[in-house]
């Protein structure tokens, strides 16, 4: 779910709600989740998505790339990156970084979980034992000592990690299939692609199985899926996979066709590109100045460079 509204009858078809990707609720405000609006906001759809479930509601702390959450009024940081947003300050690594942020999150997740304890939260972009742990205790501290604290896996290194992982008590684990099959493959992912069985992808859906031997120990595969992505998680010994809800007439057939709310997404991610786009056309236009540098050789080097912005 990314900012959806099902209904009951819609959500009774399913064993529960994957995955709740609540940068999506920030994004279609165009707030940052310190803003007062924004924690109302959350409150309202993830309590409403809690009383409509009899099964399990995960919820992923906001995974978001520095560009777009530059877009988002109230940031406390604006950060410029390279292109290839993969190896930014994202997740986890984002968290650490403003912990406020998160602390934000975590004050609206408290109350959930006080009204719905099977409220599960997932920590977003792991790629190192040390960061889940980091992230479990902040959530064990703020939300409750009793909420269940799980992982995305979604890097290469968190797959290796995977045994280690489980042994700090994620007990559940959502491999995220669009990052990962694009980190295995060494390819940028693609706007708008489902994800292909790509090199390894199925190899590392054992692998991270194979890692959770724990009786409570349940692993989702998540991402834009296919057929035959979702046989190879099936054989993979998964306990489920979670399904976008725009891909329901697309991987479960024409009878979601007429669902309200299916392009809720798409116009979400749409105007985060034209508003990453119109910052981009701004720092081009105030940022840039013309500068004179010295080369290793002595010579002199004659180029536009960007002004350092913090």
């Amino acid at each position: 779910m990314s900012g959806e509204r099902p209904t009951r009858e819609l959500v009774s078809r399913f064993a529960g709600i994957g995955l709740v990707r609540g940068e999506y609720v920030f994004r279609a405000l165009g707030l940052y989740p310190t803003c007062s609006v924004a924690q109302e906001q959350l409150f309202a759809y993830l309590d409403e998505l809690c009383l409509l479930s009899s099964g399990p509601v995960v919820y992923r702390t906001m995974e978001v790339t520095a560009a777009e959450a530059n877009t988002l009024r109230g940031v406390e940081e604006v950060i410029h990156e390279d292109a290839h947003s993969l190896m930014g300050v994202r997740g986890v690594r984002r968290h650490r970084r403003h912990p406020a942020s998160l602390s934000a999150e975590l004050r609206v997740l408290r109350e959930v979980h006080r009204r719905h304890p099977g409220l599960i939260v997932i920590a977003p972009f792991v790629s190192a034992v040390d960061e889940y742990v980091w992230f479990r205790e902040r959530v064990r501290a703020e939300v409750g000592p009793d909420c269940r604290v799980g992982t995305m896996i979604e890097t290469p290194a968190a797959v290796l990690e995977a045994g280690e992982l489980v042994a700090a008590g994620a007990r559940h684990v959502v491999v995220g299939t669009n990052d990962l099959g694009s980190l295995l493959a060494a390819r940028p992912r693609v706007p708008g692609v489902s994800t292909e069985l790509g090199p390894g992808l199925a190899r590392a859906l054992r692998h991270v199985r194979e890692a959770g031997g724990a009786d409570d120990f349940r692993m989702h595969v998540a991402g834009y899926l296919t057929p035959p992505l979702m046989e190879a998680a099936r054989q993979a010994g998964a306990h489920g996979c979670v399904v976008h809800y725009s891909d329901l007439p697309r991987l479960l057939g024409e009878e979601y066709a007429d669902l309200p709310y299916l392009d809720h997404l798409a116009e979400v991610k749409k105007r985060t590109r034209a508003a990453i786009a119109g910052l981009a056309g701004n720092n081009r236009a105030e940022g840039w100045r013309e500068d004179v540098r010295v080369g290793r050789t002595g010579g002199a080097r004659i180029g536009h460079v960007p002004v350092d912005r913090p």
